[in-house]
């Protein structure tokens, strides 16, 4: 017979009101999954007649991969860089992707136990940078060249990276938000004419 858990409160004043949430770790990323009633403003005295008591239930959803990206020969973050965390197998597919903020180089996914890859996004990021190191161990982790670009969420602890990359040659100054200026410059009779 199993006992599912549960928190009673017994005798509580009716006239405030409460918020139900639960207190996790920062990495878990939980929501209510079944509820009646608005759980951020819950007042005893407005429920439906006959219910005394009020139940949620909650779900643990996913786990937080987040990080701190720098560039090689600089140490600053990548800023506006777009990565994925791909599911492993031949035909890697990607569950999540983000973007690298300016700020201490921070990146965040969400993701459920298991092995991925992590890359760089199909884009202008990839014109401009090469992926170094994954990170899984610390700044000085291994490169993907030693260690495979593979990373492995096996706890509810969530995971922490510190991805390394360099900029590929001609692009030092390259910025991945701004837009490539085009190879040549049209003319403006050829403006107009291919209009």
């Amino acid at each position: 017979r199993e006992i599912t858990p549960q928190a009673v409160f017994e005798d509580l004043p009716v006239e405030p009101i409460y918020t139900l949430a639960m207190d996790v770790p920062p990495a878990w990323l939980v929501r209510p999954r079944e509820a009646l009633y608005d759980l951020d403003n819950i007042q005893l005295s407005h429920l439906s007649p006959g219910d005394s008591s009020l139940k949620a239930i909650f779900d643990l959803d996913y786990l937080v991969v987040e990080g701190h990206a720098r560039e090689i020969h600089n140490n600053s973050p990548p800023r506006g860089l777009q990565l994925e965390l791909l599911r492993g197998g031949d035909a890697a597919s990607p569950i999540d992707d983000t973007q690298v903020v300016a700020n201490l180089g921070y990146f965040q996914f969400k993701a459920t136990p298991g092995v991925f890859g992590l890359e760089i996004r199909k884009g202008r990021g990839r014109d401009v940078y090469e992926m170094e190191s994954v990170g899984n161990e610390g700044w000085y982790s291994p490169t993907i060249r030693e260690r495979g670009n593979e990373i492995t969420l096996t706890n509810f602890e969530g995971l922490t990276l510190y991805p390394r990359f360099s900029r590929k040659p001609d692009m030092e100054d390259a910025d991945v938000l701004a837009r490539p200026e085009p190879d040549h410059k049209n003319s403006i009779l050829e403006n107009l004419t291919s209009r």
